[in-house]
């Protein structure tokens, strides 16, 4: 099938069928029509293209990707290999939660900061450095202030 056919099936763009091809995510041949020269590519771009859809939402880079289908396709890669993969992914993206824990919390003392009409902008930067290094977050964000709603103050970070 020729790009806007794939783009249509696969509910993409013509630009995102090129970009991917490009990158070697999918599987395309030249072909001579008269003097012109087109891309044909099969069915199984379908499921690629659905299987790079997957993996970006699990926050795969489209490089990450590259390095993995054709080993994937070839079945070069074990199931062990595959959980490996996944189980680093989670890892990643649990730490990715924390930090947003972290900014989180640093957001909800900046807006009571802000709203209390507070001046003492040294004790806002103190607490953003002791936010910014806090790890967890939450074990240095427990207590609560004795004037605020605000898990946290100044005295028990």
């Amino acid at each position: 099938m020729l790009i806007g056919e794939l783009a249509k099936k696969s509910n993409t763009t013509k630009d995102t069928i090129r970009h991917y091809d490009e990158m070697g995510l999918l599987v395309s041949h030249l072909r001579q029509a008269g003097s012109r020269q087109y891309k044909e590519y099969s069915e199984e771009n379908l499921e690629r293209i659905e299987m790079i859809r997957l993996a970006k939402f699990m926050g795969f880079t489209l490089s990450q990707v590259a390095q993995q289908i054709e080993a994937y396709y070839a079945g070069d890669i074990s199931v062990d290999q595959q959980v490996s993969m996944l189980q680093a992914r989670m890892e990643d993206v649990e730490s990715k939660i924390e930090n947003l824990q972290t900014v989180k919390a640093f957001l909800a003392y900046k807006i009571n900061f802000v709203q209390t009409e507070q001046t003492d902008t040294h004790a806002c930067l103190s607490m953003q450095g002791h936010i910014a290094n806090a790890k967890p977050a939450a074990e240095k964000l427990a207590i609560m202030s004795p004037t605020s709603s605000l898990p946290f103050t100044l005295d028990t970070i």
